[in-house]
């Protein structure tokens, strides 16, 4: 499909997030993913996300839906994981299969202490037929990732940044909604969508598409929602602590 095609393949449709990193439980010999991938397909889903090159290349060769995706790089020297920092991964994302490409698209630094939005040019002059997913935490850097060329942002780090650390109850929906009023590209609803009723609250809310991950990849967190409520929410026990503690593979990269 050509790039527009892609882009409008998407809409009104959702996105299944197909993600294991070694220390899963369920991550077994790697091939998880593409198995998650193709029950995505068969149930419908438009497109898959996916994280790491190895992933996207396995899913790529398995399922012929549009891939987005990252690559999550932890740095010693920042204690954080960054999705896609440089356009090396870019392009490593790229050879694997994956058409549109998603990064962090923040006013948080990276490791060479420049906004991470600032890759987004880097792609367009690199990666020209690439479509960039800017995942953003506020609607303020919604409106510059757009600025910077993204064709799609979402609120994918709303509550996970200082400047959002307000969010103690996702799904986001209020930012989203100010994200699809104030940006003229397409806003996606990524982040903590656990049910049909929250994807159609976002649809209605504006958005383009619907990312949803753990309430249909991730069955151990699902296993948790329910033994969290049955055991009466133990104070030592909390599912969403597990989920967003969560920060997929770990690269060790030094400065």
């Amino acid at each position: 499909m050509t790039k527009q095609e892609i882009i409008e393949s998407l809409k009104g449709g959702l996105i299944v997030s197909c993600q294991t990193e070694p220390k899963d439980c369920i991550h077994e010999d790697g091939r998880t993913v593409v198995t998650m991938a193709k029950a995505a397909k068969w149930g419908g889903a438009v497109a898959i996300r996916s994280n790491s090159p190895e992933q996207v290349k396995a899913i790529h060769e398995a399922v012929d839906l549009p891939i987005i995706g990252l690559d999550k790089i932890y740095y010693d020297t920042m204690d954080r994981v960054i999705m896609t920092p440089t356009i090396e991964h870019a392009k490593a994302l790229w050879e694997a299969g994956a058409r549109i490409i998603a990064l962090e698209a923040t006013d948080q630094l990276n490791h060479l202490g420049v906004p991470t939005r600032n890759l987004i040019p880097e792609i367009k002059k690199e990666l020209p037929e690439a479509i960039i997913f800017a995942d953003v935490d506020t609607v303020e850097n919604a409106i510059e990732a757009a600025k910077l060329g993204a064709d799609f942002v979402a609120p994918t780090l709303a509550g996970y940044t200082k400047a959002t650390a307000y969010i103690t109850e996702p799904p986001a929906y209020r930012e989203v909604a100010e994200m699809c009023r104030a940006v003229d590209v397409p806003v996606i609803m990524e982040g903590h969508v656990y049910d049909p009723e929250s994807a159609m609250k976002s649809l209605y809310l504006g958005c383009y598409a619907v990312v949803v991950g753990s309430a249909i990849t991730r069955p151990h967190f699902i296993v948790k929602r329910f033994t969290d409520l049955l055991n009466k929410f133990p104070k030592d026990s909390n599912w969403r602590d597990d989920e967003r503690a969560w920060q997929g593979p770990i690269t060790k990269l030094e400065k």
